[in-house]
């Protein structure tokens, strides 16, 4: 029996800290737990009323009163008010269920609503043997897997810690576990993800510096392009030596990495999953996803404003050409992970399904050409500063039934500290369904004469862009060029992630 104890002071330190912030933002901040805060329509709307004699505060005084109040009514209702004792919350067990569930009582959730979870026998067993199995004061400790229950059962929680003993992609499937949280629908709105992951282990680093860089210079640089330079493929692009920066700085970009694919399953690839395995895809499309085998270079390199899936579907072309990349397949398994247990269509086919609607002629429905043409067209669409097009019209229709999750980049708590001899990387991520934006606009075929009116068009355009200026730094997967105010105005700026707070 291991005599390795998860009390140290670092280790209880960072758990005081994400739990206590966690339960704080859920109850007397919830005003704050949200992508897009109750009076950002109104200040939109007031700050163009400021602007004197502009074409901006003409548009914005068409907007009568009542939608945004009817906005903000709607959003109250959607946040809505929790007190600590209504919060329900679920946790890894490991050996000392208590530490956490001490936490989260002291907090003021009741035992009754705290459930933990532990799948290994030996480890169930000193579980149970750690509570006195007498008093109520107890968490439910569920001998199965956290990821077979959100598979199985139809709870769903406020708070879910994972904290997981390997790094990102491994075979203990953390990062799988997290897609099935999102998948099967057991995190409120709004709520909180923690995730613990530990870093690399030396036969780990070489793939992870491939893998990274692949991902940043994609993310970063618009100009990256696959090429094929005397029989070796590569990324051409304009910049720094991106491998080699994050070579040098490992720790953070392993760190960011961590942070960027659990916000990506839970506002990307969950959601596009659902809905191209779903029945909604025939009210766009009259074909299904097909696969991404045979796509050549130029094929992938016409991928614009799509950072994950020309990342995924670039890495899956290097390993079918057979590139020696140390990192292409870490990046195949990171693919199986982000689906979560998936069936049907798989990620890459359903990624390339989408962007497809999105940017390729005949990729939709004819009966929707009207639609498109209304977008495309602009006639009733004032720009204000990124013209509307028929991306914000796909992006509106998919996400109204897929169901994102969106993260609120400037509530995050990021830390990380050394427990024993590894160092661990702790996010707490709060999302957001944003039904206060995809509940204002009617259905798919409603939506031309909903955005004539331009009370109801510039209220949801205004609360849309809350949404974007918390992505805009960090995601290019959708609403791409559907700003409705400079980033740099004051009120409205772009929002970015805490740095990581180092404990130890």
């Amino acid at each position: 029996m291991s005599s390795y104890t998860y009390k140290q002071e670092s280790k209880n330190q960072v758990r005081h800290t994400v739990i206590r912030n966690a339960v704080e933002l859920l109850t007397i901040r919830r005003s704050e737990a949200c992508c897009v805060r109750n009076s950002y329509v109104r200040d939109l709307y007031d700050y163009y009323l400021s602007l004197p004699e502009s074409h901006e505060q003409t548009e914005a005084a068409k907007i009568e009163p009542e939608y945004i109040r009817e906005w903000e009514h709607i959003h109250s209702n959607l946040i809505g008010y929790k007190r600590p004792d209504e919060l329900s919350v679920c946790y890894l067990s490991g050996p000392e269920p208590e530490n956490d569930f001490n936490e989260l009582v002291n907090m003021g959730v009741l035992p009754q609503n705290i459930w933990a979870f532990e799948n290994e026998r030996s480890t169930y067993l000193r579980a149970l043997d750690s509570l006195d199995g007498i008093t109520f004061m107890q968490p439910k400790i569920v001998k199965t897997s956290i990821e077979k229950f959100f598979e199985n059962s139809p709870k769903t929680f406020d708070i879910v810690y994972i904290d997981a003993c390997a790094s990102l992609i491994s075979d203990q499937h953390a990062l799988r576990c997290v897609a099935s949280l999102f998948k099967n629908y057991r995190l409120n709105s709004p709520g909180i993800l923690i995730t613990n992951f530990a870093y690399l282990n030396p036969t780990e680093t070489a793939q992870y510096i491939d893998l990274i860089s692949r991902y940043n210079i994609i993310q970063h640089n618009r100009t990256a392009n696959l090429i094929n330079e005397s029989g070796k493929i590569r990324f051409k692009y304009d910049g720094l030596d991106i491998n080699k920066q994050v070579e040098q700085n490992l720790e953070d970009a392993y760190g960011d990495f961590i942070t960027a694919m659990v916000c990506n399953a839970a506002s990307i690839t969950i959601p596009t999953l659902r809905f191209c395995n779903s029945t909604y895809l025939q009210a766009i499309s009259t074909n299904n996803p097909t696969s991404n085998d045979y796509l050549s270079y130029s094929d992938v390199n016409t991928i614009k404003d799509n950072t994950l899936y020309k990342f995924l579907t670039s890495n899956s072309l290097l390993s079918q050409e057979g590139a020696s990349f140390s990192g292409i397949e870490r990046v195949n398994k990171l693919a199986v992970e982000l689906s979560g247990l998936s069936q049907g269509f798989d990620l890459l086919s359903c990624l390339r399904k989408l962007h497809d609607i999105r940017t390729k002629a005949g990729n939709f429905r004819p009966e929707l050409q009207d639609v498109v043409d209304f977008f495309d067209t602009g006639n009733k669409l004032y720009q204000f500063l990124d013209k509307p097009n028929r991306v914000l019209f796909f992006d509106s229709v998919i996400n109204q039934l897929s169901y994102p999750m969106h993260y609120v980049s400037d509530k995050a708590k990021r830390l990380t500290y050394i427990a024993k001899s590894t160092r661990m990387f702790t996010d707490m991520l709060l999302f957001d369904e944003c039904r206060y934006i995809y509940d204002w606009i009617p259905a798919i075929h409603q939506i031309p004469k909903a955005f004539s009116n331009p009370s109801w068009q510039y209220t949801f355009r205004f609360g849309l862009d809350g949404l974007i200026k918390q992505r805009i730094n960090y995601n290019n997967e959708f609403f791409f060029q559907g700003s409705v105010v400079s980033k740099t105005i004051p009120g409205f700026e772009a929002k970015v992630f805490p740095k990581r707070i180092k404990i130890n």
